[in-house]
């Protein structure tokens, strides 16, 4: 496989296979590894949104009374 990346990309690749300690192709496979499960925005963002929500419902409910 063949990675076509910008040159800041390649530093960023680079910067992390170096904090790791691992080759680049071992770096970029570990962050494809990390980034793969994540939800797409709009469902992040809604779950974010969830849980503040709860987290921060007695606040909004005493500013809403005050």
């Amino acid at each position: 496989m063949t990675l076509r990346l910008s040159e800041e990309r390649e530093r960023l690749l680079e910067d992390l296979a170096e904090k790791l300690q691992l080759s680049k192709n071992s770096a970029a496979s570990a962050a494809i590894e990390l980034a793969a499960p994540r939800p797409s925005h709009p469902e992040f963002v809604a779950a974010s949104t969830a849980r503040q929500l709860v987290r921060y419902a007695d606040l909004m409910t005493r500013l809403a009374n005050a």
